[in-house]
Parts: structure tokens; sequence; C-alpha cells
């Protein structure tokens, strides 16, 4: 044989064998007692549960020996390993493979030897279940079957300690992968409410440990008043009834502050769909709630100015009946011993599982095969418990299947072992699915770095993109790299905390794109060594551009209430105190420094004669519950004249629909009152004109039908200057048509965004003509979807176009108009957003009022795409009543 290829198997073999780790650990009872039933089963003085590793045997167990080790040279296990399954020795000393052996021809001159190999599912031979004499034996089939039933025994014995420690190994990892997301309060609890794990973030943002809250009920963490409404009971009833509930309100914490928090409760199903818990996902949301309520103000304020083992062991005849039963099989079950056929196992299975398993069992036993199956049994006190059955077909020496043998161990504690890693894993799923955050893992001993989906989109990168420390420093932000592998660097020091938290932009290479991206971790140090770093990721974009939103709100209301010439006011309705900008005194006069601050300084300047209707409309908007006010009045100036003003203001009110703040402008419009007498003259010239435009008409009758000579020439000849006049008065009067064609519409609503990208913009439909109505409101949603999209859209980057495609659809009773704006090439869009724009809502007003459309916004990865639809003969009715062309 090749010695390369022995040597990888033995490798191989070792490596098997240490998954285990069982070698030089201290006796073990489920070991000794197979060590002794072997003993007593072959009736030997000696007898071993063997592990055999590099150059030693190991004994796990042992009967006899007084020893629990031994080299492995003279070893009869070594010969053992060289075979299938068993070694057989009836007597050593007339052996050829045993001639020399100290252990033969010596002290304790051992004869007779006999071994079950220990295999792994992968086949590599890790030690026996052995006996021995210093005297030869005769073996029994019994006695041999019997030894590698016990083999069997304790392979799954090593099996379980092996599975059970991986498991608490996993769950320890999902444990403090939970304890990282330290910005979100995760709290699992009992179906009754009562709290079963509490994260670090909860203790963070709670204030209680987890100490104090296991077994607590989650009230402990709602204010007074949603407990008198018992709100926790009701989001648990709304996630079993619907799956999830949402909420956002103010949340406690220990030390009786009040927290706004965004949270979600979600149902925790056993495999059967039964609930058996909840978890309860919280976040701090106080600061963006303030940010967002700064940022409504300001709008608000902007708005004013321009308007988010024992076992089973049976065997079967070769129809693959079951004729035996041992003992366990009827202390388990409860059934007599002379009910041991194939019905009563049916009896005993799980009806659930009862057509899978025979099913199973009959293609085994018809195909020759080795059977193995999970499946629940049924105890004597009538619960199920869960068995994995195994069985092999022992073979004639014509090779064809004599009989069966089986086991089916009891592997129920295993599987809750296992039910509850997937409990545990399902939390961790659901923590990290509802929070949009990411995983990293840096094992640093391999130097692997390992992120998930989420986390490789914050850098740019695709589900199946390598990652490694050159591609995150690369695609960190050079301004934000330096601090980044300081971070780290610190993280990884073993003198400090091993917490690692910090926030960064990331950019994309190939587009270009930024992202804001906030980072915590903790490393794992071993014998002041740092060996893990493990963290979580998530993207704060969103935030940052909110926080930036309400600094460029606030400097526009800065910048617009410095450049106006208004007068504009805010007046606080609980003290009474107005305050004025510049304007009050560059367009009226009147020094700020010598103006009473008191709502009373205003009224007192309003032309007496205005001034009780003004009272009463103001305090009829504040008092009444509205929010806008507008009214007309003189005012009067420091020399004494009066100004008309057209003043219009906006009640700002609290949660309790209460009147705290009033913001308003002073608009002089005595230029207009003076246009309007203007006006009044222009409506007399008017007249004037049309007298002036008939005479003309007139003249032009008398004109033609003097010059010419027959009917039908004067006829052709007057209608012909005619038009030529109409077309000129069109020239005077374009603002007012009242009808057309769709495509002039759509240029002049594009035009001003065309500029050097008219190819990027493509534009393709029949001709439709439109009413003065439907042809203000589609330019209107146009004039919004190309801004949009040149802020933010296809149009932002070189790459991106729009693609704008319209047509009539005769389906149904009636004709209806569609139109369709696609955008393609532009910045991927990464999540639906949260809230609805200006524009949207410009769009739905301007287009589905006006004309009773629909408007359907489809936020696609590839970009947006809008579609509007009305009914043909609204886009063509003119004045409601005229017929669509």
């Amino acid at each position: 044989m090749d010695r390369s290829t022995t040597r990888d198997g033995e490798v191989a073999r070792l490596r098997a064998l240490d998954r285990y780790q069982l070698l030089d650990t201290p006796r073990e009872q489920d070991f000794d007692e197979i060590a002794e039933a072997a003993a007593d089963l072959c009736e030997t003085p000696i007898a071993v549960v063997n592990l055999v590793g590099d150059g030693r045997q190991f004994f796990k167990a042992e009967v006899g020996l007084g020893v629990r080790e031994t080299p492995l040279e003279t070893s009869f296990c070594r010969q053992a390993l060289l075979q299938d399954d068993f070694l057989y020795v009836p007597d050593a000393a007339s052996d050829m493979r045993f001639a020399g052996n100290p252990l033969v021809h010596g002290d304790p001159g051992l004869r007779f030897y006999a071994g079950a190999l220990l295999r792994t599912a992968e086949g590599h031979p890790v030690g026996t279940v052995c006996v021995l004499d210093t005297k030869p034996h005769a073996l029994t089939d019994r006695q041999r079957k019997g030894l590698l039933r016990l083999a069997r025994q304790a392979m799954g014995q090593m099996e379980l300690r092996r599975s059970l420690r991986e498991q608490a190994e996993q769950r320890l990892l999902h444990e403090r992968i939970l304890d990282s997301a330290t910005d979100y309060a995760i709290v699992a609890m009992d179906a009754a409410g009562l709290v079963t794990r509490w994260n670090a973030g909860a203790e963070r943002i709670l204030g209680w440990s987890e100490a104090e809250m296991l077994g607590q009920p989650a009230d402990a963490f709602f204010t007074p008043e949603d407990n008198e409404r018992r709100r926790a009971g009701t989001e648990m009833r709304l996630a079993r009834e619907c799956g999830a509930a949402d909420d956002e309100r103010w949340h406690l914490r220990k030390d009786g502050t009040r927290f706004w928090a965004s949270g979600e409760m979600m149902p925790l199903r056993a495999e059967g769909g039964e609930t058996i818990g909840f978890v309860k996902i919280l976040r701090d949301r106080t600061a963006e709630r303030e940010a967002g309520a700064a940022l409504e103000a300001s709008e608000m304020r902007y708005r004013s100015l321009v308007e988010v083992s024992p076992q089973v062991v049976w065997f079967g005849d070769a129809g693959g009946t079951v004729t035996y039963c041992n003992a366990y099989w009827y202390e388990y079950t409860g059934q007599p011993q002379d009910e041991a056929g194939q019905v009563d196992w049916a009896g005993a299975i799980h009806p659930d599982h009862l057509e899978a398993v025979r099913a199973a069992w009959l293609a085994a036993v018809a195909s020759g095969q080795p059977y193995e199956i999970e499946f629940p049994l049924r105890r004597s006190d009538g619960r199920y418990r869960w068995f994995l059955s195994r069985a092999r077909p022992v073979m004639n020496a014509a090779g064809a299947v004599a009989s069966w043998i089986g086991t089916s161990l009891d592997i129920h504690d295993r599987r809750q072992a296992e039910d509850g890693l997937l409990k545990t894993q399902e939390q961790l799923r659901l923590a990290v699915d509802a929070t949009a955050t990411g995983i990293f893992d840096y094992d640093l001993v391999a130097d692997d770095l390992v992120w998930d989906a989420r986390t490789k989109s914050f850098f740019g990168l695709g589900p199946d993109a390598h990652v490694d420390l050159e591609v995150y420093l690369a695609r960190v932000h050079p301004a934000d790299r330096d601090g980044a592998t300081e971070a780290v660097n610190a993280a990884l020091d073993p003198s400090g905390s091993g917490t690692y938290d910090i926030a960064y932009r990331t950019v994309t290479p190939e587009d270009g794109t930024e992202r804001w991206v906030s980072a915590k971790g903790q490393t794992l140090f071993e014998n002041g060594r740092a060996i893990r770093l493990i963290g979580t990721a998530r993207d704060i974009t969103a935030d940052r551009r909110a926080e930036e939103a309400v600094r460029e709100a606030e400097e526009r209301y800065r910048l617009a209430a410095r450049a106006t010439n208004d007068a504009i006011w805010d007046w606080n309705l609980a003290t009474g105190h107005v305050l004025w900008n510049e304007a009050l005194h560059t367009a009226y006069g009147h020094e700020l420094d010598t103006v009473e601050p008191t709502g009373d300084w205003w009224i007192g300047h309003i032309h007496p004669d205005d001034r009780a209707r003004v009272e009463r409309s103001i305090h009829a908007v504040i008092d009444g519950g509205g929010t806008a006010w507008t009214d007309e009045y003189r005012f009067r100036r420091a020399d004494g004249t009066f100004a008309d003003i057209l003043d219009r203001g906006n009640v700002i009110r609290d949660a309790g629909r209460k009147a705290v703040r009033m913001i308003g402008a002073m608009f002089d419009i005595s230029e207009r009152k003076r246009a309007e007498e203007h006006q009044r003259l222009l409506t007399g010239e008017l007249q004037h004109r049309v007298k002036n435009t008939l005479a003309m008409v007139q003249a032009i009758a008398a004109q033609t039908f003097r010059n010419v000579g027959g009917a039908e020439e004067a006829r052709e000849a007057f209608s012909a200057r005619l038009v030529s006049l109409g077309r000129a008065h069109d020239i005077l009067t374009q603002a007012s048509w009242t009808e057309a064609p769709i495509a002039e519409v759509v240029e002049g609503a594009l035009s001003v965004h065309r500029g050097g990208t008219a190819s990027r913009i493509r534009a393709s439909g029949p001709n439709v003509p439109l009413s003065a109505k439907a042809a203000l409101a589609l330019a209107l949603s146009l004039h919004e979807l190309a801004t949009n999209a040149a802020k933010y859209g296809a149009l932002s980057v070189e790459t991106g176009g729009v693609e704008l495609r319209w047509h009539v659809v005769h389906e149904g009773e009636a004709p209806r108009f569609s139109l369709t704006w696609t955008e393609q090439g532009g910045p991927p869009i990464l999540a639906q957003p949260t809230r609805r724009g200006f524009g949207s809502r410009l769009i739905e007003r301007s287009f589905a009022a006006e004309v009773g459309g629909e408007v359907r916004l489809t936020y696609a990865p590839t970009g947006l795409t809008c579609q509007l639809e009305a009914p043909l003969a609204a886009m063509q009715e003119a004045g409601g009543n005229e017929e669509a062309a």
C-alpha cells in the first residue's frame, strides 16, 4: 500500500477521534456499564472500551486491567483497526500475528481477544469494545452480535456527547451575537409574558440587568398608562394572531425616565405551530423623534413662508416482519411480550409519522439497503419520545437477505437540545432581520473575515463577493480610514475592554455611492491573545441625512426670514410673547428695540375699523381647532400712514390639539390694491378695445365684399382674413387655451430638464388631445418626476435615462388613458422610502384629484416606475361637460 495513502488515512482517523474530545477524560458510568456488560456477556475477566490515539491506546472504561493507558505497538486493538468490524482471536499463542508479542508470551500471558470496532459515521475506526482472557475461548454467535451492539451503544454515547458539546458552543456564539447588538433591547419571553432572555442592549437601554428581569413580566418597561390598558398583553395577542405587532410609543427605564421607542413583538412558534413564547425588540428613538419633531417644526415654519442508552434492539425476517424485540421495548411501550409484531410497532408510532416510517421500511426491505429514520414512539404513560431507528440486512452465503437486525435509540434529549438551538437561531434571525442588522466575524487565528449578505451590501458588495481586510479598508472612505483602523486596533488590544464601536463612511468604487455605517462588536481573548472579533453593523445613512436635513431646513428658515421683505411673526400663545423679523422695520418703519413683544401691540396698530373683525377671525381659528388663518386689514406704519396687509398664519398644536404657537407673515398688498383699481380702469379700456375689434371685423367685411366680384370669392377672402386675425389674437391670449396636444404638453413640461440630455429622455405615444385641466395636471406631474430624477434618480448620473410612453387602452366599458414613466441606469434603490414626500403628494393631488386618475409609484432596485392612468373622457373633458374628441 502506498505510504502516503496510509499516512493520510491515519491523519484523517486521528482528526475524527479528536472531534469527540474523550482522550484523557475521567471515567463515566455510561461507558463503565458497557465494559461491564461486555465482560458479563463473554464471561471474561477483562473488558475495555478502548480509544486508539497516536501511538497509544486510552481506556475510556475497563474491567480487570486497573490501568487507563497502554502503548499501541504491542496491543491487540492495533490489529483490530485493520479489520472491517470485528477481530476474534481464540488463542493468540497459536496466531502468527502475535508471534513474539510480550503480552502473549510474557506477563500477563493474554491468550483470548474479541473486539468490535468503534467506527464513525464517516467510516473512520477510532477504537474498540473488546474482551480479553489469559486462557483460550470460543466465542458464540450471540456473544459476537452482543459485542457489536455494545460497540454501537458506545459509539452512540460518543456521538451524543459531541453533539451536546457543539450545540453548547453554538448557543454561546449566538448569545454573544445577541449581546453585541447593544443598540437594540432584545427581550425573549415565555407564552405567559415572563422574561426568559435579556440581552446587553436591553440592559443598556432599559437599565435593568438580566438577573433582575428573568422571570419578571414585561410590564416593567411599559408606562403606567399602557399597563392600565394592558398594552403588553395586547401586543402578544396581535403577535399571535397576525405574526407581528409593531408599536411606537413611550417606554419606561429602571430609573423612571421615559424614552420614545420603536418596537416589534414577534411570536416564537414550535414545529407544530403553537406559540411557545415571544421576542420583543426595542430601539431607543428618542433622539430621532426629537430630530423629527425639530424637522417637522422647521418644515412648518418653512411652509408658513411658502405654504420613520438504553435502546430498543429488534430482529426481523427477510420479508420485513419484526420477530423479536428486547425487554426495553416492552418496558418502554408497556406492551405484553406476545405482541411484538409489525402491527404493534405501528400502534406505538405517532400517527403523523406512521406512513413515512412504513414507506421507508418497506423501501429498505425491497432494496436490501440499510434503513434509518427518526420518529416519535409512544411511551407506556402515553407520552411520545423521539427515537432514531437503524437496521441492516443480514446476508446468507448466497448473498441474499436472510434477516434484519436493528436498533432504536432514544434521541429525545438530543432533539430537544437541537430544537433549543433552532429556537435560539430563530431568535437570532428574527432579531437580525427585524433590526436590519448585519453580522461580521473575524477569526484572527485563521485570518478569516466573514460578512453576511447585509453587511456586504453596506459596502456595495454582492452576496457572493470575497471579503478580507484589504477589501474592507479599500471601501472605507479615505477620510475615515485611519479612524477605522485605530478602532480595530483598540478593540484587539488585550489591555483594553475589547469593545469595538465606530461609525464611518463606506464608498462603492464602481459608482461612488457613499453610506454611513455603525459597527459594534466584542473581541474574544484567550490567554491574553485576541482570537476573534464578532459583532454587528447597521446602515445609519438615513439617520445622518435626517440630521443634515434638520440643519438645512433651519438654515433655510433663517436665510428666508432674513432675505424677505415680509414681516414674519412668531407668537407664543401660552405667554403672549411675539417675535418679529427685521422686515417690520424695513417695510413698516418700526424699530425692533421699541416694539412691545406682545399681541396687544400688533392689535393696537390695526386700523380701528378693521380691529374687531381681525380679532374675531384669528381667535375663531385658534379656539376652533383650525390650523390656517388668513385676513386682510390696514396696518399703521411708523410714520402714521396705513398699509394694506394680507396676513397669513399657521397654528401649531400639541399632542392634545391645544394651540401653543402661531407663525405667520404680513404681506404688504398696497400695490395690489392700487393694481385692482388700475384693473378696473383696464376693464373699461378692454370694452373699448372689443368695440374697436368689432369695428375692425366690420371694416374687413366691408372692404372684402366691396372689392371682389362673386359671392364665393368674397366668402373665401373674408374667411382667410378672419383666420389671420384669429391667429394674431391667439398669440396675445396664449395663456387662455382650452385644449392642447399631449406632445406639446410633454415637451413644455420636460424642456427645462432636457438641456444637454435630450437623448436620455425618450418620449413616444399617440397624438392625444388634452383638456386644459388634464394638461395642467399632467404637466405638473411630469415636472415633479423629472425634478426628482435629476436630483436623486436616473438623470442624476451620466449613465441614467428615462423612458416615457403613453397609449389609450380600449378595454372594458370605456377607453382609458395610460402613461408610464420608467427610470433606468440610475443609483440603485436599496430600501423602500419610509415617508411620502411633497412631490409624491403633489402628483396625487394634481393628477388623481383633478381628473380622477390613479397614481402607482414602484421603487424597484433598478429605478422608479410611475404609472398614471385615468378615463380618456376625463382627460379630454372641458369644463366637465364637453365631449372628448
